[in-house]
């Protein structure tokens, strides 16, 4: 069945219409244009909002969601000691209940913030088999999100072959899925054997993405070069594992080089800025990365949920890394979206990121009200300066109205806040 929704500002992408309308058919856009030229029935005015593509969060962490105001006891002293005292306690107490929790609590984030595509990096050392297909189910099924799942394969607690297998199983069920797919995730370097390593290329055997961290914290640069004579990159790509579409996630602490060999394999490097800074480890240099001709993308590794205030952070965090007003504008914020689009795309299978004829119908309704003129050339300036502070009235994933006038459609979102709270003190109490 076929809608219409009418009177807005429209991003398609490829250009701005100050007033048009965007009809839907199925999953599909099939129609946009300028307002003069409709004839038909509009199924909604949307009275002059701002209508753009939806986000995509390249790098997520939707474990942690229930991590917001948590107390430990946390004196760490380097990046690896907030991993133990920190998160690698909170995923070893995530059960069933937990997992399906954070993941709708995430979901009602994400929908408020305009996102409709995740790429989700999940741990539960005690809850492995099943897990990537509760997130699923929370996610994709219920919330009506779309989302790219793998799980966290590490040494440091013996279950590698459980995450792999819970890996491998997510990725063969989802391979025909326009709204699911799998990759194959990984820790880091410094919490991977080579034997580890050696079972993970037999399994992707050049073919299947992985999602993995790589030099967040120096500690996990030096290890590898310490312990395996070589840098992070260099061991993957000695396993065979710089594999096209994968996820590179941080590169806070990579060379040049190891930059360009990223870039030749097809794979994506996801930049993390407020975590980042949060963790005190460094802020990602997208100069090296653009002069690798690597593509960057945008995670938010967690923490937070706004890909717009995220993009803000990014662009000023270029500048005072390179101490230049210059070093980084509104043409490479568009790049940095356009390859988040191109990720999804690879993955899902479908064509993201505009808001034209044949492009999956993703698209956010944004309650931004310019007050200078808005057009083509200046729109990434009004999405740092305005944009950015603008609320999310609706978002429609894959043709259907997740959230109208900012109320979730898909599920309860109230009582799921609910249970969440309590949820959220018992888990604290484990820790």
């Amino acid at each position: 069945m076929a809608y219409t929704l009418g009177n807005a500002m429209i991003y398609t992408g490829d250009k701005f219409i100050d007033k048009g309308y965007i009809t839907v058919e199925g999953e599909k856009i099939v129609d946009v244009g300028e307002m003069e030229l409709f004839h038909g029935y509009m199924e909604r005015d949307l009275n002059g909002r701002l209508v753009m593509p939806a986000w995509v969060n390249a790098h997520t962490h939707v474990y942690s969601t229930l991590a917001l105001g948590m107390s430990v006891e946390f004196h760490p002293m380097s990046f690896t000691q907030i991993l133990k005292q920190l998160w690698w306690k909170l995923d070893k107490s995530l059960g069933v209940e937990e997992i399906q929790i954070s993941a709708m609590i995430a979901a009602a984030n994400f929908i408020h913030n305009g996102i409709a595509t995740i790429f989700d990096h999940h741990s539960s050392p005690n809850y492995i088999k099943g897990s990537l297909g509760i997130l699923k189910n929370a996610i994709v099924d219920l919330a009506g999100m779309r989302g790219v799942f793998c799980f966290e394969t590490s040494d440091r607690d013996g279950t590698q072959m459980e995450a792999l297998e819970e890996n491998v199983n997510f990725y063969e069920k989802s391979k025909s899925d326009a709204h699911s797919s799998g990759m194959i995730g990984l820790h880091a370097s410094f919490t991977l054997s080579d034997r580890t390593l050696e079972r993970i290329s037999e399994i992707c055997n050049g073919k299947i993405p992985i999602h993995v961290h790589v030099a967040e914290g120096l500690e996990d640069e030096l290890d590898s070069i310490n312990n395996h004579n070589m840098r992070i990159i260099e061991r993957f790509d000695h396993y065979n594992l710089l594999i096209e579409n994968s996820i590179y996630a941080h590169c806070i602490h990579v060379n040049n080089e190891e930059v360009r060999m990223i870039s030749k394999k097809g794979g994506f490097i996801v930049v993390n800025p407020q975590s980042n800074m949060n963790n005190a480890v460094g802020i990602p240099d997208l100069a090296k990365f653009k002069r690798g001709d690597a593509k960057v993308a945008l995670g938010n590794d967690g923490f937070g949920f706004s890909p717009a205030f995220d993009f803000r952070l990014l662009a000023l965090s270029q500048k005072h890394l390179n101490k230049d007003s210059l070093a980084f504008s509104s043409s490479d914020i568009k790049n940095v979206v356009d390859n988040s689009y191109e990720l999804a795309t690879n993955h899902l299978k479908e064509r993201f990121g505009k808001v034209k004829p044949g492009f999956v119908a993703d698209i956010s309704v944004v309650d931004y009200k310019p007050a200078t003129p808005i057009t083509y050339e200046n729109f990434y300036d009004h999405l740092f300066f305005g944009i950015t502070e603008a609320s999310v009235n609706s978002l429609y994933v894959a043709g259907k109205p997740i959230m109208i006038d900012g109320e979730i459609k898909t599920f309860d979102e109230k009582e799921i806040r609910k249970i969440s709270q309590k949820m959220a003190k018992n888990l604290w109490k484990k820790l």
